[in-house]
């Protein structure tokens, strides 16, 4: 995955009853699957921010920075197809390369 481009993920969660009829082990479980696998695939988050006190749509919202499309991709069919991750959130997710904002709305020299 050499000189492929990052991505960054911004994704919005919200957990479902389901997930909270699970016992603790298996709820354990299941966080220890989804961190391993996020783990392996070179993930690192930027920023998790838990909307669980406020009066918000969403229970959590964050974002990651994934080493290449490719990685992301593996973790998006591991959300399917292992983690079945529709049965216990509710989410939605964009992503997008990573863009300085660090020169927005100042002066151009010239």
């Amino acid at each position: 995955m050499k000189n492929e481009t990052p991505v960054v993920r911004i994704f919005f969660a919200k957990m479902k009853p389901s997930f909270f009829q699970l016992s603790e082990e298996e709820q354990r479980q299941f966080m220890v699957r989804d961190r391993v696998n996020l783990d392996d695939l070179g993930m690192t988050a930027i920023s998790m921010i838990d909307c669980t006190e406020s009066d918000s749509e969403w229970d959590y919202i964050g974002v990651e920075r994934w080493p290449s499309m490719k990685a992301l991709e593996e973790r998006e069919c591991f959300e399917r197809d292992e983690l079945q991750i529709a049965r216990y959130v509710e989410y939605k997710a964009e992503r997008g390369v990573e863009q300085s904002f660090e020169d927005y709305g100042r002066p151009q020299s010239t």
